[in-house]
């Protein structure tokens, strides 16, 4: 065995695109009609070192004469000097290049409402200096993005996301490179740099609260405790407050009419930083209500849902 078949970079890459290299090298290359230097962006690696690789394992090359529209009616195409390349037979990696859903957010349905609420709260999206999309999804709870992983069927890893000061608490991110959920979310109404341009997408009535449910996993929260009452001996009271956050003012007032109009609550409260909408205790009970009707614990945070409902029967 060459030493090359023997290093982790090697076997990661194959372990990631479940496929041969060189079977991966040539695909790109020859169906996907991508360049050395786009394959070195796509496996992480030096471009020097994939034409390397390519030498090694005796993948042909693309010459500069490639069989296009545009040299169709030209005199080498016509003499039989540039033939059209034979079509590859191989496995077909097409399907497995986003290695994830691409469709999930083409169909409104309760799964997908939810997964975009929980994208506007915590979501980005980013495009590489190269023009490669992608997706990314971030939480301090592994759980909620396990569970977003599993709706995308998306095979890439959760990653620990670095630390710049060891006091901030752990957080993880799921990211998707594909160009074509980038443009099913940019439809949808998102974009990048969405923190102050975020604007609530139109959707069926009957996914809206899984929307609401998926963006409070995200920027929501619950607090609770008790508090004295003077005028009552100091009698300890419970109290309950749930509050969206968002640096779109617009966006929280949307959200509010909302909520209004179907979950039966008031209007709430936005803070003078414009940056919090928040609920007193009968709100919070409807929007607990709301959320979590019928819901199965497949589609909603776990940690959050028990605080929420310990909070409620604090003061029952």
């Amino acid at each position: 065995m060459h030493i090359l078949e023997r290093t982790k970079r090697f076997g990661r890459i194959e372990r990631r695109f479940d496929s041969p290299l060189p079977d991966l090298l040539y695909q790109m290359h020859w169906l996907e009609d991508m360049k050395h230097r786009d394959i070195a962006l796509m496996l992480h690696v030096p471009r020097t070192t994939i034409t390397k690789w390519f030498y090694r394992f005796k993948v042909p090359t693309q010459s500069c004469r490639r069989f296009t529209d545009k040299n169709l009616t030209s005199w080498l195409y016509k003499t039989g000097r540039l033939k059209k390349r034979l079509r590859y037979t191989g496995r077909d990696l097409r399907v497995q290049k986003a290695r994830a859903n691409v469709d999930f957010f083409k169909k409104w349905s309760p799964q997908m409402a939810y997964v975009l609420g929980f994208f506007a709260a915590d979501g980005s999206m980013y495009i590489n200096p190269r023009g490669s999309k992608y997706v990314s999804f971030y939480s301090n709870d592994r759980e909620i993005l396990e569970k977003i992983k599993k709706a995308l069927h998306a095979q890439q890893k959760i990653a620990l996301k670095k630390r710049y000061n060891k006091d901030w608490n752990k957080s993880f991110i799921l990211q998707i490179g594909s160009k074509e959920i980038f443009r099913d979310l940019t439809n949808l109404g998102f974009m990048p740099n969405k923190e102050f341009r975020l604007r609530l997408p139109g959707m069926p009535e009957d996914c809206l609260r899984h929307f609401i449910r998926g963006y409070f996993d995200g920027d929501g929260s619950v607090i609770y405790g008790y508090y004295k009452r003077k005028a009552r001996n100091n009698k300890k009271t419970p109290y309950l407050l749930t509050c969206f956050a968002c640096a779109n003012i617009d966006y929280l007032k949307g959200l509010s009419k909302l909520l209004m109009k179907h979950a039966g609550m008031r209007k709430g409260h936005i803070d003078k930083e414009e940056e919090h909408l928040s609920y007193s205790k009968l709100d919070s009970i409807k929007l607990f209500g709301y959320m979590y009707k019928s819901v199965s614990r497949e589609w909603y945070l776990e940690r959050k849902y028990n605080k929420f409902l310990k909070a409620i029967n604090l003061g029952t």
